[in-house]
Formats: C-alpha cells, sequence, structure tokens
C-alpha cells in the first residue's frame, strides 16, 4: 500500500459516502473515509541514491488502478515529492479545507510525499506518541507532535522536512528514529514511554520498604508513569498495600523465588515479561529507595543514553572489592586497575531491544555459578556478576545516574540536598531500614 502525503500534512483519501477525493489528518481514524493507495510501491516513486548517481530522478508514469486511475505522476521542482496531472489540471490540496481539487498549475500546493505502508503506519505513531530530542533532551509530550506546512515535522522546537527523511531508517524504531535537519544535520528522537520497576519478595518489611518507595515515587518524585513490581505476592496483596496512593497503577509480575538469591537476581527476568519492550527507558530500583526529588531529568538521560547505567560506588574498587565483582574479576585473570564498582540497586536500561542479551549474560552467569559452587557462593549475588560483565562485554556508564542517587545510613538524611534518589542499603536490618525509610518520607511530606 502506497498513500500520498500533501503539502500540509494530510492524506489524499476517498469518501465512504460520495466517493469524492478529501484529505484527513494523518492521525486520522480514518472513520469517514480511506485512504487512497495509488497502487505502486513508495520505493519506485522515491528518488533513490542510484538515481543520484546516475543524475537523473526525473519520473514519469501513471497510476492503473484505484481511485487514481489515470493521474499521470511527475516528479515535483523539489526533486522529492510527486505531482499528478490529468487532461491539463494538477492535484491540488486545498489549503484550511478537507477539499481536494484540481488546479491549472504545479505549484507548492500541488505536491506529494509518497508514504509506504510501513513509513505511513510509522509517522502515524510519531505523532501520537512522547520524545525527546536526543541533542537538546527536548521532551515532546504525548499529542504535541504536528506536521505543519510544506511538509514540516515539528517535534518541539525542533522543525524537520520530511522530503528529506523517506523511506525512514527504522534500524533502531520502535526506541530511536534518526532525521535529517536541513537535509544533512543528524538528529536523533528517542521513545519516551518510562517504566519503574521492583523486585519485592518475602518478608512484611520488605513489603513496607516497596510501599514506602512506591508512595514517595508518587509523590516526591512527581512520576506519574507506569509502576511494575516482580513479586511473589498476589495482585490483590499488592492492591491492597499500595491502596491509600496507588492502587491499580502497579503491574504485578508474578515471579517464584525462594531464597535471598533469588530475590536479589529477580530484576534482570523483566526482560521475560513481553510488554517489556513496548518501554523505553525502564528504572530498576530496589525497595529500600526513597524518591525525595523529580525523577524525570534521569529517566529522560537513560532514555537518551546507549549504554545501561548504575551508581557509582566510590569506596568499591573493582580490583579489591567483592562487592563490586573482585572475586570473579580476579578469578578470570583481569586487572580492572583504577576503575570502581557500582551499585545494581539502581540500574538504567534504556530499552530491552538493546539490552535484554546483557541482562539474559547476567542471569546467566548467576544460574551457572549457583550450580556449579551454591546458591550462597556470592555474597553479593547479582552485583558481583553484574559489575564482572560489565567490565568484561556490558560496559554500564557509572556516572549517569551517581548525581541522582545518595546513600541513606543511620543518622539523618539532609533535606538541603535532595537529588533524586536516597537508598538505605547502608542500614542494616530490614524492619529499622523502613523506619528511617518512614521517618524521612514523613520530613518530606512535613516540607511539602
Amino acid at each position: 500500500m502506497t498513500v500520498l502525503l500533501s503539502w500540509q500534512g494530510t492524506i489524499v483519501c476517498r469518501h465512504r459516502g460520495d466517493g469524492s477525493l478529501v484529505q484527513r489528518p494523518v492521525n486520522d481514524r480514518f472513520d469517514d473515509a480511506d485512504p487512497v493507495d495509488i497502487g505502486m510501491p513508495a520505493a519506485a516513486l522515491s528518488a533513490s541514491f542510484a538515481d543520484h548517481l546516475r543524475n537523473d530522478t526525473s519520473l514519469a508514469c501513471e497510476v492503473a488502478t484505484g481511485a487514481l486511475q489515470g493521474w499521470n505522476i511527475t516528479r515535483a521542482a523539489d526533486s522529492r515529492s510527486l505531482n499528478l496531472s490529468m487532461n491539463g489540471g494538477y492535484l491540488c490540496a486545498v489549503h484550511a479545507s478537507n477539499d481536494i481539487r484540481q488546479a491549472p498549475h504545479a505549484q507548492d500546493w500541488e505536491g506529494f510525499l509518497p508514504l509506504g505502508e510501513e513509513d505511513f503506519a510509522v509517522l502515524r505513531q510519531i505523532v501520537a506518541g512522547a520524545w525527546l530530542i536526543r541533542s537538546t533532551g527536548e521532551h515532546a509530550l504525548a499529542g504535541s507532535v504536528r506536521i505543519g506546512m510544506f511538509f514540516e515535522l515539528v517535534i518541539a522546537s525542533m522543525v524537520i522536512d520530511m522530503r528529506w527523511q523517506l523511506p525512514f531508517d527504522l534500524s533502531a524504531w520502535p526506541n530511536r528514529l534518526t532525521l535529517l535537519k536541513d537535509g544533512w544535520r543528524i538528529e536523533q528522537i528517542c521513545r519516551c514511554r518510562p517504566l519503574v520497576y521492583f523486585a519485592a519478595f518475602g518478608s512484611p518489611a520488605i513489603m513496607r520498604q516497596f510501599a514506602l518507595s512506591v508512595r514517595s515515587l508518587r509523590t516526591h518524585g512527581g512520576y506519574q508513569g507506569d509502576i511494575a513490581v516482580l513479586t511473589d505476592h498476589s495482585e490483590d496483596a499488592i492492591a491492597r498495600l499500595l491502596a491509600p496512593f496507588d492502587g491499580p497503577r502497579c503491574m504485578v509480575i508474578q515471579r517464584d523465588a525462594m531464597d535471598r538469591m533469588a530475590y536479589m537476581a529477580a530484576r534482570y527476568t523483566i526482560i521475560d515479561w513481553p510488554e517489556a519492550s513496548a518501554y523505553q527507558p525502564l528504572l530498576y530500583v530496589d525497595t529500600d529507595i526513597i524518591f525525595d526529588a523529580a525523577i524525570e531529568p534521569a529517566l529522560h538521560a537513560i532514555a537518551r543514553s546507549d549504554q545501561m547505567s548504575a551508581p557509582v560506588e566510590p569506596l568499591s574498587p573493582m580490583r579489591t572489592s567483592a562487592a563490586a565483582g573482585a572475586g570473579l574479576l580476579q578469578l578470570d585473570g583481569a586487572d580492572p586497575g583504577y576503575y570502581h564498582g557500582f551499585n545494581s540497586g539502581t540500574i538504567g536500561i534504556p530499552n530491552t531491544a538493546s539490552h535484554a542479551r546483557t541482562m539474559a549474560l547476567i542471569g546467566r552467569i548467576i544460574a551457572n555459578n549457583a550450580t556449579l559452587k551454591g546458591r550462597d557462593s556470592l555474597p553479593y549475588a547479582d552485583q558481583e556478576v553484574a559489575n564482572y560483565v560489565s567490565y568484561r562485554i556490558g560496559y554500564f556508564d557509572t556516572a549517569l545516574l551517581a548525581p541522582n542517587v545518595r546513600v541513606g545510613g543511620e543518622g539523618p538524611v539532609s533535606l538541603q540536598s535532595r537529588r533524586g534518589m536516597v537508598h538505605f542499603w547502608a542500614v542494616a536490618g530490614s524492619d529499622h531500614r523502613a523506619d528511617l525509610m518512614a521517618a524521612y518520607l514523613e520530613q518530606l511530606d512535613r516540607l511539602g
């Protein structure tokens, strides 16, 4: 199927009632009219690189079937859009109107771009979705992207001429799309549909931490996106736990986990949840984290990154710290030099399409090691393996999230240094940790 995009961002359609040609917005529901298929591949109508090698982008053909049968197609003056003519008149998308008429000349209003079925679907998703401009970090909210006059695609402050983009480069779609500003300046847009997820298993104290963390995420973290939890608790139990402030907005992903090692390793099974591929970015957080400032900047940074990320632990050199994978690295004969490890209690994942293999590798090594050496052979379980995989092949960014995470201890946590997340991993005892989390959250609530 190949449809025609007009100069003002509409699609040439045929009205179901009277059969007349009309125009409808790209994101229309097409309730009363159907997009017109001109019956030939879009690739055959677009100027190719081979055409430019021959220095011949001319085109002359006739529509053989359908609502535009008999119309002659030629290349417009810009060498990218098309003109359609018949009996001395040119197909024209009338400005600020639903009408398609004939005009006696071929100027701006008589230009059309051919869109193949895949590119048409992609353009509809671009217009409907939320995006980040990778170079600037600008956020285009869902529904704010529009198609302007003369084939302009407007995303936040960025204006792209679609005549120089087709067919779209879909090698990283739907997470990334490379566009050419001014016909040659490389820009990328990144899909922005975040997911924050937890792994919460076992004791009432852990589940209390989880509830406190979710509450802080919704309130002081300012997060309104989707939340999921990997857990051995039922959907009803999670709903009751979160009922005062979250309720059904947390998706429950059932997992069987029998011990501490399994609780810690479960975070990597998010890649086995089919819906995970619909999100960019994903942020995993331990249950013992309180959110104390807007989390959106961190999520946007993850979405624009090419690497998984986790906050560096300045006191965990990979050469000597077991928590940073020193044991595995030493056994493997690796010398990480002065590199420092990271804490896997916070993991930024741009998307599963690009990083599922790294997460699967971490999971496989955890499982293999547990079988070969025992389930308790690695005191820090997933974190040791994640640091080892990062050093050898995964390349986690340890700087991206570091400014957003602080460590909470026995002493009071400063309200003046809020940066996004406080991780209470340094506090011994799950119940005591939950108490300190609750106390800090109460301080935040009083602060307003």
